[in-house]
């Protein structure tokens, strides 16, 4: 559920504006506005700063002992990180640059080494000033690495020395004359070095030393994270801090704020105005685009939260929440495409032991996970699809639905979940508008998507297309035509009913589209099918082809799992995010309730820290204090 907003406006008076802010921050419900106006030094140069801290914290992170990150939760001290040392964190962080600097310098160095030594391999062991001193007798050498075909030019007077060859090209040495030498053109020459191959040796093993000691070096202050992530707080703190300050307005005497506040929060914002001596004014939103979308869900909905913050999409203010139908809907797709009770069973177990070994591990992420791998396991049953066996163990067997086994029924079934789907984002905007004539407008799409959808059985599957649906899709049109755009805006919105027609076919295509359900799920199993096809071929000669064997299915079945959770992310996402979302109108152009707050070190340990952790985990229905 998308939680009501106020727009509100706070008036201070000018002397007191650090006063303001910082009680606001306390109250901490707050959420700013956009600043009017252009950039400012101060808030530019805190960006950067911020920008510093971050990856400081960023490469520590990354630099600690696998262990201490496996327990890692943001704010909260670990057994691996909790003796700190009393350093300051700017000298932390000071020298994590320099560090990281450092380590991009070397491996430059290195990659620069490396290049220059496998260049020069091939001609061996050579002191450089020695061929040097050979030109004070009249010689001249010059090296060359032209490709293994290669014709080489006659050089009358000089010879061509072959020193060694790799698989691709020749390394060779052009003697003779300084003269002569000199005005030969060499092809692939190869610039004589400034020392000996042996030394590039060298050097490269310093540099690997360095590098190793730079690494180890940054492994040992990862124990400093902490100090860093508290540093890293209050850098952004500040920096929000003056983001509200300079967007405050000064008109006269008095400094302007605005902002937005849930419905719920107004009334204690209003007590800390009349306590503070402000003025406020609180009004619906005007402007949905600028508002923020804060979403609440019940406890049984909030697992899909970490995938709408993978994916990074929110919905607009002042539209619907569709968590609860992306939840359900996504859990079918999900099994449907993977449609393996072997690998739902594979997942849970994985999940299971991840949710043991990483106590630390998001729950919602867990619980998302296993909710996956339960319905997958669920679909593969009925489906009798266990690691694309062709015959099914007696166990298994008995819950296998014969009717799920026929492709006709599962492509049928499809196109009905399809018709579903689109149908509930219709009649769902018909219920929101219940009281415009914009309702009877959704009821006219419901009656399309339905005759698409006997459509579409009648030219996949070659079902009969009934009477009755050319006068379901008339009266449907007719009400989309009529009430789409009410009259007094026809002139202006007239252009809707331009592109009706093609909308009507992109209806088709949606319902049509629905059959990615069937197709990714067949491919998943005919691939299981296949590979298992080969192991058992390979298996069949001797002890070696069982070893064969094995190697065949897992690394058979692993590359079909990893293209089975690429189907999912492709095609399970997008029938929700695009088909579901386009027929309800929703735009994914919203951004984040975050409020004006004050960062505590002890709010992991407080309800304040619970609500934190929640938004750490991608939990858009997490409140401030």
């Amino acid at each position: 559920m998308i939680v009501p907003i106020k727009e509100v406006t706070i008036v201070s008076a000018h002397g007191d504006q650090a006063a303001t802010l910082e009680a606001l921050q306390d109250l901490g419900v707050l959420h700013l506005a956009p600043a009017p106006g252009g950039p400012d030094d101060g808030v530019a140069v805190m960006r950067g700063r911020l920008a510093t801290v971050r990856h400081a914290a960023d490469v520590l992170a990354h630099a600690a002992p696998a262990t201490s990150r496996h327990d890692a939760r943001p704010g909260v001290a670990t057994p691996a990180t909790a003796a700190v040392s009393r350093r300051p964190a700017e000298d932390v962080v000071a020298e994590v640059e320099r560090l990281v600097e450092g380590l991009d310098a070397l491996r430059t160095t290195r990659s620069e080494l490396r290049r220059a030594h496998a260049l020069l391999a091939p001609f061996g062991s050579f002191d450089p000033d020695s061929v040097r001193r050979l030109e004070s007798h009249g010689l001249a050498v010059r090296l060359a690495r032209p490709p293994l075909a290669r014709a080489l030019p006659e050089v009358e007077g000089a010879a061509w020395i072959e020193l060694g060859r790799d698989r691709r090209s020749r390394a060779l040495a052009l003697v003779g004359p300084i003269a002569v030498v000199d005005a030969t053109v060499v092809p692939h020459e190869v610039a004589l070095p400034a020392a000996p191959s042996e030394r590039l040796a060298e050097d490269i093993a310093d540099v690997d030393r360095a590098v190793e000691r730079s690494r180890e070096r940054l492994a040992a202050l990862a124990v400093e994270r902490v100090t860093v992530d508290d540093l890293l707080h209050r850098t952004e703190e500040a920096l929000r801090f003056e983001e509200a300050r300079v967007g405050m307005a000064r008109v006269g005497a008095v400094e302007v704020l605005r902002g937005f506040v849930p419905a719920e929060h107004v009334r204690r914002l209003e007590a800390l105005a009349a306590e503070r001596g402000w003025g406020v004014w609180v009004e619906d939103v005007r402007d949905p685009d600028e508002a923020p979308t804060l979403i609440r869900n019940p406890a049984w909905v909030r697992p899909i939260a970490p995938l709408f913050s993978f994916l990074g999409v929110v919905p607009a203010y002042g539209h619907v929440d569709i968590s609860v139908a992306f939840l359900v809907f996504f859990s079918l797709f999900f099994a449907m495409i993977v449609g393996d009770a072997g690998y739902g069973l594979l997942f849970l177990g994985l999940t299971e032991i991840g949710a043991r070994r990483y106590p630390a591990a998001p729950r919602r992420v867990i619980a998302l996970m296993r909710l996956l791998s339960v319905s997958t396991v669920a679909w593969g049953l009925a489906s009798g699809n266990v690691f694309g066996l062709s015959a099914l163990p007696p166990v298994l067997g008995v819950f296998r639905l014969d009717w799920l086994t026929q492709e006709r029924n599962v492509i049928a079934l499809a196109f009905t979940i399809g018709a579903v789907h689109l149908t509930l984002a219709h009649v769902w905007n018909a219920v929101r508008f219940i009281n415009t004539t914009r309702s009877l407008a959704e009821l006219g799409w419901v009656a399309t998507t339905w005759t698409m959808y006997l459509l579409a059985r009648q030219l996949v599957l070659g079902d009969p297309f009934p009477d009755w649906a050319w006068a379901s899709f008339g009266v449907g049109v007719v009400l989309i035509v009529l009430f789409t755009t009410p009259w007094r805006r026809l002139r202006g919105a007239w252009f809707q009913h331009a592109m009706l027609p093609l909308n009507l076919v992109s209806n088709f295509v949606d319902v049509v589209s629905y059959v990615r359900l069937f197709a990714v799920g067949a491919a998943t199993f005919a691939v299981a099918t296949a590979f298992n096809d080969l192991a058992h071929s390979v298996g069949l000669s001797g002890p070696l082809g069982g070893v064969l064997s094995a190697l065949v299915l897992f690394f058979g079945h692993s590359l079909n799992v990893a293209l089975a959770a690429m189907g999912v992310l492709v095609h399970g996402v997008r029938l929700n995010t695009l088909e579901f979302a386009g027929h309800l109108g929703l735009p994914w152009t919203g951004h984040r309730y975050r409020p004006f707050a004050r960062w505590r070190p002890s709010d992991a340990v407080t309800a304040a820290g619970a609500s934190a952790a929640r938004a750490a985990e991608g939990d858009p229905a997490w409140t401030p204090r």
